[in-house]
């Protein structure tokens, strides 16, 4: 009995998890590549290709019903986390280190702040499209860090031409730690559960 050589094992757990596959349907073709290897003692190369390639034709078989989380899904889970995090420190941070009774948020924090969401949510679906992509990732993945470069290049042009003196708003300190230590306990959720539907379970022997 041939056992799945840990490379390929690895490579295809990996490259199953980047398509936010379940962890039960993850467990079940990692099963089905293990018995067919280990009844056949075929190269899995050769019975089944490339992980990556493989991971393609298992993702491009599936639905929501079977294990898969539409793009959609993935788009606005990986936003939405982003955004709770980064606005969720902003306020949680500056609540605890300001020493006024009032936080000033002035244009340039709030331009600057709404470009980093903007632009890091657009670079970072680029890049993570860029790894779970059949064609194009070199085009995925170049974008993705072009936008990326962009991000960090428009903090300092907006560090020199946005006004940081009138404020737009104001927040109080208590309001500002309790409103960021709830959007950071969110996104803690968000990753928490997505890790829990990620957890690799083999299908139980019959």
């Amino acid at each position: 009995m041939m056992a799945l050589d840990k490379k390929y094992h690895d490579e295809l757990l990996y490259a199953l998890r980047v398509h936010e596959i379940s962890g039960e349907r993850i467990g079940e073709v990692l099963a089905e590549v293990e018995a067919h290897v280990a009844e056949t003692g075929e190269d899995p190369i050769q019975a089944f290709g490339q992980p990556r390639e493989y991971a393609a034709q298992v993702v491009a078989q599936l639905d929501r019903r079977t294990g898969k989380l539409s793009t959609l899904d993935m788009m606005m889970s990986g936003v939405a986390i982003l955004v709770l995090a980064v606005i969720g420190s902003t306020f949680f941070l500056d609540g605890v280190f300001d020493e006024t009774s009032a936080i000033p948020y002035t244009l340039r924090e709030v331009v600057g702040l709404s470009a980093v969401l903007v632009l890091g949510a657009t670079g970072g679906l680029l890049l993570t499209r860029a790894v779970t992509a059949a064609a194009g990732t070199a085009v995925y993945a170049i974008t993705g860090i072009g936008i990326i470069v962009l991000m960090l290049l428009s903090q300092w042009v907006i560090s020199w031409t946005v006004d940081d003196v009138t404020p737009v708003f104001e927040m109080p300190r208590w309001l500002g730690i309790g409103l960021g230590a709830v959007l950071l306990a969110g996104a803690v959720g968000m990753v928490l559960r997505a890790r829990r539907r990620g957890r690799v379970v083999y299908p139980k022997a019959r």
